[in-house]
């Protein structure tokens, strides 16, 4: 019956309202009733409403045909061309519903936000008007009657649906129901906005050198493919100091720009030298044309100290770069150039200040000897410096190797490098000081073969392997090598990863490398490994302290760890062959729950293990408490227990919801470089989500 009789008033309300026909209106309820006299219309129960794309439906409706005015009372729900629901006790419309009015209004937004409001009204085909209004991105709480986290109360709140901006009038901030902030203005854009241009959430700050500030992101979204965010931060001590961040993308790529400006007011014009203007740029990107592929890194201070004092960088030597690269097959070519500054140490004849350029080819082929690997590395480099001697390079490397596994199950890796090398030395400097020679022409070889003998135990509920292993490797005499300026005579750091790994034949020496591994594995989760290794010197070569090696057998090294559940130890140890002194030493313990985590880090390097001419001692500890769902508490500690100083103490306390982000953060340098003092920063970020809380997000 209530279709039919929808169907019959439908048929009657598009002819008495032609221009609603045209826009494909319709009316049905259960029980409609037209008065004969008036002409005015009355529904009821499970009223329906449409006119075009927007819908309202509700308990009872009145149209009044003298006015051109429709009244719908009851469990209204209007429904919006974009979707958006609004929930009211009753709404007042006119026939195209061009304008309308609502009482005691609940609105839904996009991403969960929502309205509400005592009055609202549409007076205008693109701007609803709201009195009395709430706007939040607080989920709705289990109590109805509940306060959300936060939530802005305001006077009147208008929503611009064609330039999709939200705009407040006389609003406060409330927090848990409390208000916090007052402001008579406010605008924002609308949740379903993805970017826009506009304030981002500000913090708040307090450096030693700087004194309290706040930091005020304004993010500009110029176009779908660039947007500038710039940053002032307005300091107690120093003014304003501006850093900003560009991002672009191409259709070749992307990159991203941050740059940083100051004027010093303070302390810091005089501080690290005189200084009418203190910046830097620091940059990044990677761009693909063609099949090639071009990436660069920028990082340029005005002055060597200007990103340690202003806690951008603590890089002490800073690198800018390009780099070019192409496969053709499986062949590789790349193409690089480097330029390097020193930020904390001085310039001497070993300082290289620019490679320009490094280019590499691999060769790869197909057929090698015994069906192994084999392939050919043809490198020419240049690099200039300041002080000293530059020296031109260019390198050929054939590599080889080969696996072998018996039916014994002894496993055979052989592997060869033969190397030509020729060098053309330009002396130019206060400080040069030319070879013998002006060009050096040098070859070498190095040859390795490793055996081992993995044996595997198998259990109902474990896993045992036991495996042995030990190298040969074989090497002309490098001492030619030693007329080239700027070259260590160290191999690399002695360490079980890459005991058993050839080097470069120039900086290879003949040895013999053992060592053996343990692993085991329960079903219950419980997880070990060991590892203990040596290498003996054939050749009686020298090498530095630090190194790990020496002219007969190199020290002892251990690596062990044990895992169950979450909790895991692990320790590696550089041990004097002699003596049974450790040398160095690190060890850990850490745990990892689902609200819990701890961890703490020892490391102990003895007189000249890294250059150091005493001992250092440190420890670095951490705990991480998820106190709740939201809230998160975080530190950081590390201590030299050498001198029985602090390094640095870090803590933060963070609460994170679906619209509320609050972090406070402090932390303490300790150290000294230079001339920058200890240093203090105390950081508060309070984010609200779509009221600037982040950076539009963009996958770029």
């Amino acid at each position: 019956m209530r279709y039919f009789s929808a169907f019959i008033f439908s048929t009657l309300f598009l002819i008495a309202s032609p221009v609603l026909a045209q826009q494909q209106s319709f009316l049905e309820a259960d029980t409609i009733s037209v008065d004969d006299a008036t002409g005015d219309i009355n529904a009821q129960g499970n009223v329906l409403v449409a006119f075009e794309d927007e819908r309202v439906s509700g308990d009872q409706l009145i149209w009044i045909k003298s006015q051109q005015r429709i009244l719908v009372t009851g469990n209204v729900v209007f429904t919006q061309k974009d979707g958006t629901k609004s929930y009211a006790m009753a709404m007042e419309l006119d026939e195209a519903m061009q304008h309308w009015a609502i009482t005691e209004i609940k609105t839904y937004l996009e991403n969960n936000t929502r309205l509400r409001a005592a009055q609202a009204a549409r007076t205008e085909a693109t701007r609803i008007e709201l009195s009395g209004a709430i706007y939040t991105a607080c989920p709705e709480c289990v109590d109805p009657d509940a306060e959300p986290l936060w939530q802005l109360r305001a006077q009147t709140i208008i929503k611009d649906e064609e330039k999709q901006d939200i705009i407040y009038r006389n609003t406060r901030l409330e927090v848990m129901g409390v208000p916090v902030f007052y402001t008579p203005y406010l605008r924002h854009a609308a949740p379903a906005v993805e970017r826009r241009s506009g304030f981002l959430t500000p913090s708040f700050t307090s450096q030693s050198d700087f004194g309290a500030g706040i930091r005020t992101p304004y993010h500009f979204a110029l176009a779908p493919n660039y947007d500038l965010t710039l940053s002032p931060s307005f300091t107690e001590k120093e003014g304003v100091v501006l850093d900003g961040n560009w991002r672009h993308l191409t259709r070749q790529g992307s990159y991203s720009l941050d740059f940083y400006a100051h004027q010093p007011e303070g302390t810091l014009d005089k501080a690290d030298g005189e200084h009418d203007f203190r910046g830097g740029l620091i940059g990044s990107g990677t761009f693909n044309t063609r099949s090639w592929q071009t990436s660069f890194s920028l990082n340029e201070p005005s002055d060597d100290l200007f990103f340690r004092r202003y806690q951008i960088s603590n890089a002490d030597v800073l690198t800018n770069s390009i780099d070019v690269s192409r496969y053709y097959g499986d062949d590789y070519l790349n193409i690089n150039v480097r330029q390097f500054r020193n930020t904390l140490s001085d310039e001497t004849s070993n300082t290289v200040d620019l490679i320009l350029p490094d280019v590499t080819y691999i060769k790869q082929f197909a057929n090698a000897p015994l069906d192994g690997q084999m392939q050919l590395v043809n490198r020419v480099s240049y690099s200039a410096r300041d002080l000293g001697v530059d020296v031109t390079k260019a390198s050929t490397r054939l590599d080889w190797s080969y696996r072998y596994i018996s039916e014994a199950g002894f496993v055979w890796n052989l592997e060869n490098k033969a190397q030509f090398d020729a060098y053309m030395f330009d002396e130019h400097g206060p400080q040069a000081g030319l070879p013998n020679s002006e060009t050096e022409t040098l070859a070498a070889d190095s040859f390795g073969a490793t055996l081992s003998y993995p044996l595997v135990r198998r259990a109902p509920t474990s896993r045992q392997t036991l495996k042995p292993k030990a190298q040969l490797v074989l090497t002309t005499d490098n001492d030619s090598f030693d007329r080239i300026p700027y070259r260590t005579s160290a191999i690399y750091e002695l360490s079980a990863s890459n005991l058993f790994s050839l080097a470069a034949p120039e900086d290879e020496t003949s040895r013999i490398n053992y060592g053996v591994g343990h692993t085991l594995e329960t079903a219950d989760g419980l997880r070990t490994s060991f590892f203990v290794g040596q290498s003996y010197n054939l050749s009686n070569d020298n090498f530095s302290t630090s190194s790990g090696f020496s002219d007969e057998a190199s020290a002892v090294i251990t690596e062990a760890e044990v895992g169950y559940g979450g909790l895991s130890l692990s320790q590696n140890l550089r041990i004097d062959r002699e003596n049974g002194q450790i040398l160095r030493q690190r060890t850990g313990a850490h745990f990892q729950g689902k609200r819990f985590s701890a961890g703490a880090d020892y490391t102990f390097l003895d007189t000249g293990q890294v250059g150091n001419a005493t001992p250092r001692e440190e420890l670095t500890s951490r705990l991480d408490v998820r106190i709740s769902d939201h809230w998160h508490f975080g530190a950081r500690f590390q201590q030299d227990l050498e001198l029985s100083d602090r390094i640095r103490d870090e803590v933060h306390l963070t609460y994170q919801d679906d619209c509320t982000y609050v972090q406070v953060l402090f932390d303490r340098d300790h150290r000294q470089v230079g001339t920058i003092e200890p240093e203090t920063q105390v950081r508060l970020v309070f984010a609200l989500r779509t009221l600037g809380g982040n950076a539009p997000n963009t996958d770029w």
